[in-house]
């Protein structure tokens, strides 16, 4: 398939996305456009920073004034950041939420009280009630 990509009066860089919109069916323009909203996204979410890059290839091909172009995409979009978590790990490597090397007791659970009295001892001080004058 043949195409002939008629000059623009535009800077070099116009001619060359001229080029890309129509050898690549825009496919890659499209790409673009969502990579870099995509990334803008990510940016403005995390606070964190990210970048794409556009890496075209020119290879010269056969004896003529043939070459072959190969645009890659490549894009390093900012991450939620994950919590960090410290955790124990035991003589096997597993992960332990408790010090595997610490002792632990084994305690009855907590007993509910039904309709507990409250019992105060004779030898416990009685509450006085002061008048004022």
């Amino acid at each position: 398939m043949s195409h002939d990509i008629a000059p623009t009066d535009g800077p070099a860089g116009e001619r060359y996305f001229q080029a890309l919109r129509d050898l690549h069916d825009p496919e890659l323009l499209r790409q673009l456009d969502a990579t870099v909203t995509e990334l803008t996204s990510a940016v403005m979410e995390t606070g964190g920073r990210g970048h794409m890059t556009l890496k075209v290839a020119v290879v010269k091909k056969g004896k003529d004034r043939q070459v072959a172009v190969k645009p890659t995409l490549t894009r390093s979009i900012p991450q939620e950041e994950t919590r960090e978590r410290l955790l124990y790990a035991d003589e096997t490597g597993r992960f332990c939420l408790d010090d595997p090397a610490q002792r632990t007791f084994d305690f009855d659970a907590p007993k509910r009280v039904e309709n507990p009295q409250r019992r105060v001892s004779d030898d416990a001080p009685k509450r006085v009630e002061v008048k004022g004058n």
